[in-house]
């Protein structure tokens, strides 16, 4: 009786406590399925700890279990297949070593393959993505079940093994986009550390795979790989492979079918041989070529012979080594002309992973000519996978060489990398032709190995371009070396300049010594004799091997490389001097010049040698800078002045490299450099006045002002280096003559008195200078590529007409300039040709007018000789009218094309004095930048004022403007220059007043403004030196004030008193104390 009254009570209790548990099962199983890890594990923990509990859980509770989780495998929601299988797996770890008494036992291991392959079995009549689910499911959970180790524990039976093992065989059959995934699933059992695999087992695989025909696919290849290794000793099938092994060499091209999952036949009695081809691509690289990779390593010999981890032994010798490997499965079979764009991504992602994992004496192997064609080929692809995938495997090889570990063989791969790249492409520019950076990557690294194995590659291409049988190819792929070598030269130039910057390192001796060594082969190549005889102890590679063509290039290269390296300073001068001896030591070493001096040339050249020898100069990575500008600004000035005797050693080292690269007139220029230098030991010697200084640095002055007259950005450069070196020594005088060259007119006219070119017709000079105004010249563009200023502008005589067509127009070609880019020797020519087609043009309409044609030697003969016999026919007055007409509209044609001359003429010589003013403004500005302290830079003030105002040419009245501006800036407090006497203060009121003369005048407002800041800037040197001085300041102020109020060509603007003013109010309390 008491027993029924408690029974209500007590289920009620058993129904409560049940639904607390279904409710806490759905939070668990929710969970499970969570896309964060943490949450996911927790909920399996919970499960395995609080809802199933060891010898206290029902048997029916466990299938619950078991099946809700094989369910949740199925699911394709969130995460669920991960944290349903970590669930699964755990729970079947814990049935496993559960004890035979205990109450889940009864759960066997046939009985949750037989919950696996209900659940997991699609429905009929279901979705394409419902069944897609439950496969997966199917994978998932056998997964679970050989993780677990329930199939390998000493109560399982083999016959459950094989169960599953059909089980996940007959799905990757069936299902073959599945069979990358069973195949993993199949390989991690074999491989896990965990599972305690029986021998027998494996060989049960192996079997099956045989069996349903998988083991031709990449997972059968992998895994028979993996079993052998695992289990060297076990008798494996030996009707799977002709030769007994995979990595068979014979079979390599079988190999290479298998890896691509292609579906190859064979012959009719080998169709159970047959190459399984896949139903899907996948972007991810299979598994199965880790494998293939890691067993070709060991097969593959070094540089010795001897093969690396690896026994000698017939059957190792008859394994599959990485470099045939790579040849046959990748570069012939990924990399062929007709292979898809989805294996050709497979060949980029296996190269990277070559580059990541193998070891590094492999990597060589790998640069084939049809891989790195396909590479060139996917970097300029508008296919974008293709091109991603080429860039992820440029940047993973670049890093590979560029990375700090010590590898001895990094300078070969480098080369052999560059190699095929630059064939891959016919030897044109990498970059250029693909539109990357692949090898400006590499030239900008800072492993000194890479970029010594790449210029030992191009000096060897260099070498053989000869071979070349077309010539048009042998002058490609030899400007295209050079090119390469030169980007290489710029690029550590521009790391020698961020060393000195940033004070991080030291510039090593191997890296001077490498861009020394690009700069003397490309100097030997324009100063060796093309006929020298090498001495037999000497290098072969002295020789000269360019073209005529690819010889100018490197010439010019050479001079573009001389200018970027003259901004490192002191670095960049020793580097000059160090390529230059090299020619100093090819003579003593008896090789052939392409220039011989006798004579007293031959001693002025040996002394210069001397000279430039004896000079030291410091090579450290900081310049010296003992006349830096004052600091104005937040950020740090890095000045690179020379030294003055560095500036003496970049000029002889300069005129050098031009005699011996045909340049005579450097000769007497040489001459003029050394009566100086030994004017200048005399004065260091105390044996001459203190005034030889500045005349040898005025006379240096006259030099560089030929120089700078040179369209040439490495004359440009040197001439304001070693004018800075001179700066300090240089005279009113020197100032003086430079700055006459701003005055000079823009002009035929102008370019007459500058150059001393005679001949020059100045008729109707005014009217072209009008002209060429109003068709609007654009003289903003400053011009750096003209020919020689000094060239012969006459005009050649109408009547020379055909005798001087017949002239050759390459005789005045010797005339030109080294330093002009060997640009200007071909303009010559191409005016002389233009004239002589302009002669032969109207000999013709000559010819035309009069019926006849144009007489040559011959006709002149004859007519001599039958002059008497001949007579003139009469012509009527229609047909005398008809000639006038003609004769008198090609004379109309021909005066017309003179006036168009004249106006190219006009036009050309304003062109050239802009240049040469620009170059005079340069050496201003750097001696205003690094001289503002000296009282000369005063002097320069009214000549650039006066340029400002009177020039046609907008640019130049801008950067004049600009120059004055940005001196007066520098100039503020304790900066003005420094009056060094009494005498001098009344020179500097000289310049105070001219200025003022130059204020009145009529101008632009910038020039009003900067004319007022300079007499500001005048003003407060003057009080600097004496505050006395304020007197005769304040009357010059007051004389220009009654000239604005009387005289009306006095065009002094307010604001000129108004900064006077200002000065006046802020001064005022100083002069007072």
């Amino acid at each position: 009786m008491q027993s029924r009254l408690r029974s209500p009570n007590a289920d009620t209790m058993s129904k409560k406590r049940k639904r607390e548990v279904d409710v806490e099962l759905v939070k668990v199983y929710e969970d499970l399925a969570d896309i964060q890890e943490n949450i996911r594990l927790a909920a399996a923990h919970t499960l395995l700890s609080k809802i199933y509990k060891p010898g206290i859980t029902s048997h029916e509770q466990t299938k619950t279990i078991l099946t809700r989780l094989f369910r949740g495998l199925c699911s394709s929601r969130k995460s669920a297949r991960l944290g349903f299988s970590v669930a699964l797996t755990e729970l079947l770890s814990q049935l496993a070593v559960a004890p035979v008494s205990s109450t889940e036992s009864d759960v066997s291991v046939s009985t949750v393959i037989d919950i696996l392959e209900a659940e997991t079995l699609p429905e009929k009549g279901t979705s394409g993505q419902d069944e897609r689910d439950h496969y997966f499911g199917r994978v998932f959970g056998a997964d679970a079940i050989l993780k677990s180790g329930t199939l390998f524990c000493k109560k399982a039976d083999q016959s459950h093994f094989k169960r599953l093992l059909d089980i996940v065989c007959a799905l990757a059959v069936k299902k073959p986009w599945l069979r990358q995934e069973c195949g993993w699933v199949i390989y991690n059992c074999i491989v896990s550390d965990e599972n305690e695999l029986p021998e027998k087992f494996a060989l049960e695989i192996s079997e099956s795979l045989v069996a349903t025909k998988l083991i031709r696919t990449p997972e059968g290849v992998a895994i028979w790989l993996v079993t052998s290794r695992r289990f060297p000793n076990a008798k494996l099938p030996k009707s799977a492979w002709k030769s007994g092994h995979p990595l068979a060499k014979k079979d390599v091209n079988i190999l290479a079918d298998i890896l691509k999952d292609a579906r190859v036949q064979q012959a009719e009695g080998e169709s159970e041989l047959n190459a399984q081809g896949s139903a899907r691509w996948s972007a991810n690289l299979h598994f199965a070529w880790d494998i293939v990779l890691a067993e070709t390593f060991p097969n593959t010999p070094d540089a010795s012979g001897d093969r690396k981890g690896a026994k000698k032994s017939a059957r190792n010798d008859n394994k599959l080594a990485f470099d045939l490997f790579w040849k046959v499965v990748v570069d012939e079979s990924l990399f062929a002309p007709a292979s898809s764009a989805e294996r050709k991504s497979w060949g980029f992602s296996l190269w990277k992973k070559v580059f990541e994992t193998a070891p590094q004496e492999l990597l060589i192997y790998t640069f084939t000519p049809q891989a790195t064609r396909c590479l060139a080929n996917s970097l300029k692809s508008s296919e974008r996978f293709l091109l991603r995938s080429a860039q992820k495997l440029s940047q993973i090889i670049n890093t590979r060489l560029t990375e700090t570990d010590p590898w001895n063989q990094r300078a070969d791969l480098a080369g052999t990398y560059v190699r095929a790249l630059l064939q891959s492409v016919s030897f044109s520019d990498f970059d250029q032709v693909t539109k990357s950076k692949t090898l400006q990557n590499l030239f900008e690294a800072d492993n000194l190995d890479v970029l010594k194995g790449i210029n030992s590659t191009l000096t060897n291409l260099l070498l053989r371009s000869l071979q070349e049988e077309d010539e048009k190819a042998t002058l490609l792929q030899q400007k295209t070396i050079i090119n390469l070598e030169w980007k290489m030269l710029s690029a550590r130039l521009r790391r020698w300049e961020h060393f000195q910057m940033s004070h991080e390192h030291e510039i090593e001796n191997v890296d001077k010594e490498l861009v020394s060594s690009i700069l003397k082969s490309w100097l030997r190549e324009g100063c060796v004799s093309l006929t020298a005889k090498i001495p037999e102890n000497l290098n072969r590679d002295i020789q000269p091997v360019l073209l005529p063509e690819t010889r100018d290039f490197a010439k010019e290269r050479l001079s573009l490389s001389f200018e970027q390296a003259l901004k490192l300073g002191s670095l960049g001068c020793w580097l000059l001097k160090d390529v230059v001896l090299h020619i100093r030591k090819l003579e003593t070493l008896h090789v052939q010049m392409a220039s011989a001096f006798e004579g007293d040339v031959n001693g002025i050249v040996q002394t210069a040698w001397q000279n430039l020898t004896a000079t030291q100069i410091n090579t450290q990575t900081s310049s010296k800078a003992d006349r830096a500008p004052a600091v104005s600004s937040k950020k740090p000035v890095h000045a690179k002045v020379l030294s003055s005797s560095e500036g003496l050693c970049l000029l002889y080292a300069l005129l050098l490299f031009q005699i011996y690269s045909g340049e005579t007139e450097a000769v007497e220029i040489l001459q003029e450099v050394l009566d100086n230098w030994g004017r200048r030991k005399d004065n260091q010697k105390g044996r001459v006045t203190a005034n030889s200084g500045q005349e040898s640095a005025d006379a240096i002055m006259e030099i560089l002002l030929s120089f700078a007259s040179r369209p040439s950005k490495l004359m440009r450069r040197i001439t304001v280096q070693i004018f800075d070196a001179f700066a300090p020594n240089i005279s009113a005088t020197g100032l003086e003559a430079m700055c006459r060259i701003l005055d000079t007119k823009e002009n035929l006219q102008g370019q007459q008195e500058m150059f001393e070119a005679g001949g020059v017709e100045n008729e109707d000079e005014e009217h072209l200078a009008s002209d060429l105004e109003m068709e609007g010249l654009d003289s903003d563009v400053e011009v750096d590529s003209i020919s020689e200023s000094d060239k012969s502008l006459d005009q050649a005589d109408p009547s020379s007409g055909s005798a001087h067509s017949d002239e050759n127009p390459e005789e005045d070609s010797d005339d030109t300039s080294g330093d002009s880019e060997a640009s200007e020797a071909s303009e010559g020519e191409d005016e002389e040709n233009e004239e002589d087609e302009e002669l032969a043009a109207f000999d013709a309409a000559l010819a035309s007018a009069l019926g006849t044609r144009r007489l040559n030697q011959d006709d002149l003969a004859a007519a001599s000789e039958t002059a008497d016999s001949s007579s003139d026919a009469d012509m009527g007055d229609d047909e005398m009218m008809q000639l006038d007409s003609k004769l008198a509209e090609v004379f109309r044609a021909r005066n017309e094309q003179q006036s168009k001359n004249k106006k190219k003429e006009a036009k050309e010589a304003k062109e050239i004095i802009v240049n040469f003013k620009n170059r005079v403004l340069d050496l201003i500005e750097s001696y205003l930048k690094h001289q503002q302290h000296n009282s000369l830079t005063m002097d320069l003030i009214l000549p650039l004022l006066k340029l400002a105002r009177t020039t046609q040419t907008k640019q130049l009245a801008d950067r004049s403007c600009n120059m004055l501006q940005q001196f007066c800036s520098r100039c503020k407090g304790p900066n003005a220059p420094k009056l060094p006497s009494d005498s001098y203060s009344g020179h500097a009121v000289d310049i105070l007043k001219s200025i003022h003369e130059e204020a009145g005048m009529e101008s632009s407002h910038a020039h009003s403004n900067v004319a007022s800041l300079s007499s500001i800037l005048v003003v407060k040197a003057l009080v600097k030196a004496n505050p006395t001085n304020i007197r005769v300041i304040v009357e010059t102020y007051a004389s220009t004030r009654l000239r604005q109020l009387t005289d009306k060509k006095c065009r002094v603007l307010p604001g000129f008193f108004t900064d006077w003013n200002n000065w006046c109010q802020s001064t005022a309390g100083k002069l007072t104390a």
